[in-house]
C-alpha cells in the first residue's frame, strides 16, 4: 500500500479535475490510501467526499504565500504520506516547499495542459527542485515540457483511460423520423481555447442547417454570454441548444449523432475520450494530444484550427452519411478499448510510484 496526497487549485470542473477524480478512484480500489488537498467549496471536493475519498480544503491563492505554506505544512502533518502529488501548477512550489518541514518519499507533477511552460527560470526550478517525475498525459504536452527546459529523464507518458464499464457501447445508430435533425454535440468548459465561435461560425456556411441540424453545447464558462450574442446575431437561435453545466454529459452524448471540439489548444481532452467511449465520431481541430486520439479518417475528423470552412465540411460530410459516421463511431470506441482503459492508467501510474519509492527510477520508455 501506498500513501498519497493529490493537490489541485483549480477552483472550477474541467477535464483535469475528472480526470484526477478516476485516478484517485482507481489507486483507491487498488488498496493505497489516497488523500486530496482541493480549493474549499469546490464540485471536487464534493464528489471526492462522496467516493470516499478523504479530503483536506486548502485554498491556495498565489503560488508564494506563507499562509498557504502553513496550511500545507499542516495537511502534510496531519496525512504523512509517502507521495505528494501536484494535479495543477499553483501549488508545485509551497507544496514542494512544505514537503521540506514534513518529508515525503517522492514527488510528482502531473502536466495535463498543452500551454508551454511560461515563468523562466523559477518555472524550470518549481519543475525540476526535488520532483522525481512529471507525468505528460499525452506526448505533445511531453514535448512542450522538453521545449519548456525539463530533462527528458523526468517526463513520463501516461495516457487518459475511461472505465469502461460505465459507457455501454452503441450497438445500432440513433434512429431519426422523416425531419428528425441531425444532433451535432459538444461538451466543453467555454473558454476561449475551446474555439466553439468558429463551431458557430462554421453553422452559418452551411445552407440548410437550421432546418437540418441541431447544434447542442454542454458546459458553462466565461465565454457562454459571447457566444450565445453570436449565435442570436448569426440567426442561428433555432438550431443551437445551450445546455448549460451537466453532472452526466454522457447522458447528453446518447443523444448526439456526432462529437465537435473545435479548440484551438489540448493536452489530450476527457471530453473525446468520453465521445469516443460513447461510439461517437468526432470532429476535432488538429492541435496538441487530439491526434493521438483521433485517427483522420477512421474514428474521426480532423480539421485545421480557426477554419470554419473546413469546420462546415467536415460537419456536412458526415451528415451525409450516416453509415459512415457509425461506423467511425464504433472504431473510435474500439481504439479506447484498445489503447485508453482506466485499468491502463492506474497500472501505469501505481508502477512509477513504486519505482520512485523502491529507488528504481523507471525508464521514460516504459511509459511513452
Amino acid at each position: 500500500m501506498m500513501r498519497f496526497l493529490f493537490v489541485d487549485t483549480e477552483r472550477v470542473w474541467r477535464g483535469g479535475q475528472d480526470q484526477l477524480l478516476t485516478l484517485l478512484q482507481g489507486l483507491s480500489r487498488r488498496g493505497h490510501k489516497v488523500r486530496l488537498a482541493c480549493y474549499p467549496g469546490t464540485l471536487l471536493e464534493t464528489r471526492a467526499r462522496d467516493h470516499g475519498i478523504e479530503v483536506y480544503p486548502v485554498a491556495i491563492r498565489r503560488e508564494t504565500s506563507l499562509l498557504a505554506l502553513f496550511r500545507m505544512v499542516r495537511v502534510l502533518a496531519k496525512c504523512r504520506p509517502e507521495i505528494l502529488a501536484f494535479n495543477t501548477p499553483r501549488p508545485i512550489f509551497i507544496g514542494n516547499l512544505a514537503s521540506r518541514f514534513v518529508p515525503v518519499r517522492a514527488r510528482i507533477i502531473f502536466r495535463r495542459v498543452n500551454f508551454p511552460l511560461k515563468g523562466g527560470y523559477f518555472t524550470r526550478f518549481k519543475y525540476t527542485w526535488g520532483i522525481d517525475g512529471v507525468v505528460a498525459i499525452s506526448e505533445s504536452i511531453r514535448s512542450q515540457l522538453l521545449l519548456g527546459g525539463l530533462p527528458s529523464s523526468l517526463i513520463r507518458t501516461i495516457y487518459e483511460g475511461m472505465d469502461l464499464t460505465s459507457y455501454p457501447r452503441r450497438p445500432l445508430p440513433n434512429l431519426h423520423q422523416p425531419g428528425d435533425p441531425v444532433v451535432v454535440g459538444t461538451v466543453a468548459h467555454l473558454s476561449a481555447e475551446k474555439g466553439l465561435r468558429f463551431l458557430v461560425e462554421a453553422a452559418t456556411l452551411i445552407p440548410d442547417a437550421r432546418s437540418r441540424l441541431r447544434f447542442v453545447v454542454v458546459g458553462e464558462g466565461e465565454c457562454r454570454q459571447e457566444l450565445e450574442s453570436l449565435v442570436e446575431e448569426k440567426e442561428l437561435a433555432s438550431c443551437f441548444h445551450f445546455a448549460g453545466f451537466q453532472n452526466r454529459p454522457a447522458y447528453y452524448m446518447g443523444s448526439f449523432d456526432m462529437f465537435v471540439l473545435p479548440s484551438l489548444s489540448e493536452g489530450l481532452s476527457s471530453a473525446i475520450l468520453t465521445a469516443m467511449a460513447c461510439s461517437l465520431p468526432v470532429i476535432a481541430t488538429n492541435v496538441g494530444g487530439i491526434p493521438e486520439l483521433v485517427v483522420d479518417g477512421l474514428n474521426g475528423l480532423l480539421v485545421p484550427p480557426k477554419d470554419p470552412v473546413a469546420l462546415a465540411q467536415a460537419i456536412r460530410s458526415l451528415a451525409d452519411d450516416p453509415d459512415r459516421c457509425f461506423r467511425m463511431g464504433q472504431r473510435g470506441r474500439e481504439r479506447v478499448e484498445e489503447r485508453f482503459t482506466l485499468e491502463r492508467k492506474i497500472l501505469e501510474t501505481e508502477e512509477l510510484c513504486r519505482s520512485f519509492l523502491s529507488g528504481r527510477q523507471a525508464k521514460p520508455d516504459d511509459h511513452a
